[in-house]
């Protein structure tokens, strides 16, 4: 049985909808069990893990993720995520911040729902993943590089990071490993994936446990094994006649 001073993070195995709380909670370095269920194996997956503690464990809506934070259950990502941005007063300084902080966590599941529907529904994979790797992605990226710019700070609302700095890096960088692209025309976003990166509290768990989660289920069409970004290499212009003529000449 729990101590009402344990934190338990409930999830499935992979970083999804639950990894902006796991990032919180090692950047406070607050001490949780990560609690990890499996799927099964192909052609079912079946949640059987899941599914036999589903209703033994006292939520009022059982689902995953779930967050026990002493005799307080939740379920819901985002209600897990902005309580403990409220706990550790990750959730700004004025209701004006507050209100930003909520919008960027609202913007950027909307991002990553997007990409739910191109890795887990897409029937034609590869042409779906394009169209949203060349169309969709662009818009969602020039509005995170324009709020930046706007901003001006080192993190999204100012020089301390928030409850949102840690879903917007997770959820760009989950469509950073699908893109072959370098983002070049995103120098803000960029470097602000690098800071991120690079912070002392987090940089150890990024490089290891995190980088070996995969994104998505199994079951996935993308992301189900852990994966790195791949640049696309450019392609070499076709040589004209021209230019072939004056190779031999």
């Amino acid at each position: 049985m729990a101590s009402k001073d344990q934190v338990i993070l409930g999830y499935w195995d992979i970083r999804g909808f639950a990894e902006p709380s796991r990032l919180l909670l090692h950047y406070t370095k607050t001490p949780f069990t990560n609690k990890l269920y499996h799927f099964g194996d192909a052609p079912d997956f079946k949640r059987e893990e899941w599914l036999k503690e589903k209703n033994s464990l006292g939520l009022d809506f059982p689902n995953l993720p779930y967050l026990i934070d002493g005799d307080l259950k939740l379920s819901q990502a985002k209600t897990i995520l902005t309580h403990l941005g409220r706990k550790f007063k990750l959730m700004g300084n004025n209701e004006r911040e507050t209100s930003l902080i909520e919008l960027l966590i609202d913007q950027s599941n909307d991002l990553r729902q997007e990409l739910n529907n191109v890795c887990y529904r897409a029937i034609n994979f590869d042409a779906v993943s394009k169209k949203f790797c060349d169309e969709t992605l662009p818009i969602h990226l020039k509005l995170f590089e324009d709020f930046l710019k706007r901003q001006g700070k080192k993190w999204l609302i100012g020089d301390n990071l928030t409850a949102a700095d840690f879903q917007v890096f997770e959820y760009l960088d989950h469509c950073w490993i699908l893109s072959n692209d370098n983002w070049a025309e995103y120098p803000k976003i960029l470097a602000y994936m690098k800071a991120f990166r690079e912070l002392p509290e987090l940089k150890k768990y990024l490089e290891s446990e995190h980088a070996k989660r995969p994104i998505n289920g199994k079951m996935a069409k993308f992301g189900g094994k852990a994966v790195q970004h791949e640049e696309k290499k450019k392609e070499e212009p076709a040589k004209t006649d021209e230019s072939e003529k004056s190779a031999t000449t």
